[in-house]
């Protein structure tokens, strides 16, 4: 458990390394919207879904449990 935890916290610094190094400015178009946010902005934001997702999917085989 506590190299899961480690893993993790290495990730998240890595992530926010990378975050801080690019901070221009991007286009974002998606259908018919149109923004231009920061580029740490959108990584960080995709990070997060990832973790979010990654959570989601990682607990769903394990609360089924067989008698």
């Amino acid at each position: 458990m506590k190299i899961r935890r480690y893993s993790a916290l290495v990730a998240l610094a890595l992530l926010g390394i990378f975050a801080a190094q690019n901070l221009n400015q991007l286009n974002v178009r998606f259908l018919f919207w149109s923004l231009q946010v920061p580029q740490a902005l959108l990584i960080v934001a995709t990070g997060a879904i990832g973790v979010v997702v990654g959570l989601i999917f990682g607990t769903t085989g394990r609360s089924v449990k067989r008698n």
